[in-house]
């Protein structure tokens, strides 16, 4: 009722001369037997009745004064009051539809570049390939007719004239239009140095707006940790920026695109050989790569069965197939992890077409459940999963493209659910007699840690069962050593995952049992006498998160070994012969990406455990080592 008092109080004010007089004492009489009301006796007696007579007269006034507002005067049809002009904004009104002029490129943007639409149907497309044809015709140095007729360009304006010939500059190639599932951006700067550094996207950003261009990191100087393990980041400047959305990197990738990586990774054993022999990998792998996107195991000779390993056949027993010829997705999985381990993503980078077609691979090929097992055997299904998720992981981590969210979450999903209650995975999914055992525990931890890295972090109850699976495996005087399954004895290889395990879980690191650990690994490096790519990869990145005299001789045993035997021999060059322990299984992609792999440990993972560096290299920002929330 007082709210209604309020409206009646400015009404009174504002209307006509003799509707004010009516409301004005109508207000003034209410306001007085209100205070009379309450102020005295007489508001004791039948107060519910007065305070309804109140109410009546107070809508009384309120009704006249409705009455005597007009909102239209006259009769429909007519106005009497002032013209109004309204206008619409039309893409065809030249003055009013004028964009405002701005010299700072919209978020994403390139000079020269288009935020085209990225997800056309197949009856778009040809409409807009039949619109491109009749508007324009391509240079002559365009790129082939069908590459043009997957681009969404709009329409160009006329051209100028020619220059002289000596002026012509070279046009931009187009980069093709990949498959429907993560469809490719829109041409990059072939000169990273041109390009602008990547702002921060806002709200309305759409991320399928986002060009493909390089990713311009900081120079990135790598610092050691110090006794108190911390490890401390010797760039003051700004983090890299992951294309996405705009994000930094995350601390522990960021080395991966640091303008300066040679240069900051030497002081960790990185040399110009080394880099020279991943360039070479990378380019052997992009060459081999099927045009859906998989990199075919069988077609690179997975699935032999050499008896090399236990004596054991591993046909699958369900299809008498060999084990290995059928894991298209692992292998395609670490042919992945080899482009990412250098840096390279569907968004930026020299094989940025591969990388994107191998992720659009694994996601066509996904499960309703998360699995990305896709055809595999028995023996290697799980292996292939947790290979292909580590993959789907990190290129999320380092571009930050929420496309591959969906993908990601179910296959995180799946893994989780796939754990045996002993906290472990086994070759079937949650196998509930079987513990599992710690080679295929390493594999879904790194694909746990690698979305962790990338905002998805591991469940508590996960990570506990985790944590109690390790110890179950953990033997020696001092727990350092560990077996294939728990109760199993002590091998150099379950050894080495165990010790990345403890890393990168940030569980069990007393440092009596990393030493004990350490102490038995560093006794069997690298060599030809016995070939074991999947031993050097857990060893090397064991070692190099430990650092000091164990990481400089496994180093130096790990570049003799791994730079003699890549092959540079016509289509070959670039790859690694599967003639290694487990090479029959995976084939020349696995041994190529595996030791591809290792010859990127430089600055792969940053070594926030490490010990005994230069401190020379130290400066006061520290950064202190995530762990699984």
């Amino acid at each position: 009722m007082n709210g209604a008092l309020s409206c009646l109080l400015v009404a009174a004010i504002t209307a006509h001369r003799t509707v004010n007089a009516v409301l004005g004492v109508g207000l003034a009489s209410i306001f007085v037997l209100l205070t009379v009301l309450v102020w005295t006796r007489w508001g004791q007696a039948r107060p519910i009745a007065k305070c309804v007579v109140l109410s009546l007269l107070a809508h009384l006034l309120l009704l006249i004064y409705g009455y005597s507002t007009h909102i239209l005067a006259g009769p429909p049809g007519k106005w009497n009051g002032s013209a109004v002009t309204v206008r619409l904004r039309d893409a065809s009104d030249p003055f009013e539809a004028a964009p405002v002029k701005s010299n700072s490129p919209q978020p994403w943007q390139q000079p020269g570049e288009s935020n085209a639409p990225l997800l056309l149907s197949d009856n778009d497309k040809k409409r807009e390939d039949k619109k491109a044809a009749e508007t324009e015709s391509p240079p002559e140095s365009a790129a082939p007719p069908e590459l043009l007729a997957a681009t969404d360009k709009p329409p160009q304006p006329p051209a100028e004239p020619e220059p002289p010939a000596e002026a012509k500059a070279e046009p931009p190639k187009e980069q093709p239009q990949l498959a429907d599932l993560l469809p490719d951006q829109s041409p990059a700067a072939s000169d990273a140095a041109q390009a602008p550094a990547a702002t921060v996207a806002s709200p309305s950003t759409n991320v399928s707006q986002i060009p493909a261009a390089p990713i311009l990191a900081d120079e990135d100087a790598i610092s050691p940790p110090g006794d108190d393990r911390q490890f401390v980041a010797a760039s003051r400047r700004p983090a890299a920026r992951r294309l996405g959305d705009g994000l930094e990197v995350p601390e522990p990738l960021s080395a991966r695109v640091a303008s300066n990586r040679l240069q900051a990774a030497q002081p960790f054993g990185a040399t110009a050989q080394t880099e020279n022999a991943v360039a070479a990998a990378l380019n052997w792998l992009a060459a081999n790569q099927n045009p859906d996107g998989r990199w075919d195991a069988d077609q690179h000779g997975a699935g032999r069965e050499t008896r090399n390993v236990l004596g054991h056949d591993r046909r699958d027993p369900r299809t008498g197939s060999m084990t290995g010829t059928q894991a298209d997705t692992g292998i395609t999985g670490l042919a992945l992890l080899a482009f990412l381990g250098s840096g390279e993503t569907h968004l930026s980078g020299e094989h940025r077409h591969a990388v994107q077609l191998g992720l659009e691979y694994l996601l066509s090929v996904q499960a309703s459940d998360g699995n990305l097992a896709g055809n595999a055997e028995v023996f290697a299904a799980m292996y292939c999963h947790g290979m292909a998720t580590l993959a789907l992981g990190e290129a999320y981590a380092l571009s930050g493209d929420d496309r591959l969210l969906p993908g990601l979450k179910r296959a995180i999903g799946f893994t989780i659910a796939a754990q045996s209650s002993a906290g472990g995975w086994r070759y079937r999914p949650n196998e509930p007699t079987d513990p599992g055992d710690l080679s295929q525990f390493g594999w879904q931890l790194m694909a746990l840690k690698s979305a962790d890295l990338g905002g998805l972090p591991t469940p508590i109850g996960t990570r506990v069962k985790m944590v109690r699976f390790l110890q179950s495996c953990s033997i020696g005087n001092r727990r350092g050593l560990a077996g294939y399954r728990p109760g199993d004895r002590a091998s150099r290889t379950m050894t080495a995952e165990g010790l990345v395990c403890r890393y990168f879980l940030d569980s069990e690191n007393t440092p009596a049992a990393l030493d004990e650990g350490a102490a038995y690994v560093i006794e069997e490096r690298p060599s030809q006498k016995a070939p074991n790519y999947y031993y050097w990869y857990y060893g090397t990145l064991a070692m190099f998160q430990r650092q000091g005299s164990d990481w400089q001789r496994w180093n130096a045993a790990l570049q003799a070994e791994l730079l003699a035997r890549q092959q540079w021999n016509s289509s070959l060059a670039g790859s690694y012969d599967p003639d290694d322990l487990w090479g029959g299984y995976g084939g020349r992609v696995y041994s190529t990406a595996l030791a591809t792999l290792c010859l990127e440990v430089y600055y792969r993972y940053l070594p926030i455990h490490g010990r005994d560096l230069d401190d020379s290299r130290l400066t006061d920002r520290p950064w202190q080592p995530a762990v699984s929330r």
